[in-house]
């Protein structure tokens, strides 16, 4: 793993968005994983931006989600929402090239299956954009005595239920699915993007090197092809 420190999100998002466009550049059918919430945000941002100075960049580029909430009234806080607006739509990726999970899916072993036939014929993944969670779960892949390889549904802990995305919504989701730690790991290179005071317990972890379960995250230190960038505030 390879771990940069960046003094500020501005200067973090620069360096992974010359990553990201470096690849697209050179592989125009790109296959990228995205990951939502607060970390990845500027890098998406910045990917808009050049998406509107070459707006061919990106038309092959094909994207599949990192994990979804399930069981959402509305689409309001979703993964799917979010993607949409700082992805999907900015970037003109067209629905023949978005993978997304069926939240409503009637039945999720079948929709994981669906997922993981999808990752089989169109994958690997070429970049995983991931963010750190504040207990050092991967999507939705959380702290736990054993950890799932493949799309699965996970049960929530209180912690993940707190996040930002949903903080808004009274209705509290309790599962949520998830590219398992397998999915991740086969990514041909891995992003992970840590930002913020309240993840220092988990960048420690990291930082360690101690892989366990009960820190998702430092799996990562199995990759070979891993860059870390972490705003040190």
């Amino acid at each position: 793993m390879n771990i940069s420190y960046f003094t500020n999100t501005t200067e973090m998002a620069k360096n992974a968005a010359s990553i990201v466009i470096a690849e697209a550049t050179r592989n125009p059918k790109l296959l990228l994983c995205t990951a939502s919430g607060s970390s990845p945000l500027p890098l998406y941002e910045r990917l808009a931006m050049k998406a509107q100075e070459n707006t061919k960049l990106f038309r092959e580029t094909r994207v599949i989600p990192l994990d979804e909430w399930v069981g959402l009234p509305t689409e309001e806080g979703s993964c799917h929402a979010y993607l949409k607006k700082h992805i999907l739509t900015p970037l003109q990726i067209s629905k023949d090239r978005y993978y997304g999970f069926d939240p409503a899916a009637e039945n999720f072993e079948e929709e994981c299956g669906r997922i993981k036939n999808i990752l089989e014929h169109q994958g690997p993944v070429d970049i995983c954009i991931l963010g750190l969670g504040k207990n050092g779960h991967l999507g939705f892949n959380e702290p736990a005595d054993v950890l799932h390889p493949h799309c699965h549904i996970m049960n929530l802990t209180p912690h993940t239920q707190q996040h930002i995305m949903i903080a808004d919504i009274p209705f509290k989701p309790t599962k949520g699915l998830t590219l398992g730690m397998n999915d991740i790991l086969s990514s041909k290179k891995i992003v992970l993007l840590v930002s913020g005071k309240e993840k220092e317990e988990a960048k420690q972890k990291l930082r360690s090197a101690e892989i366990s379960t009960q820190s998702p995250a430092t799996f990562l230190w199995l990759h070979d092809n891993v860059e870390c960038l972490i705003v040190d505030q």
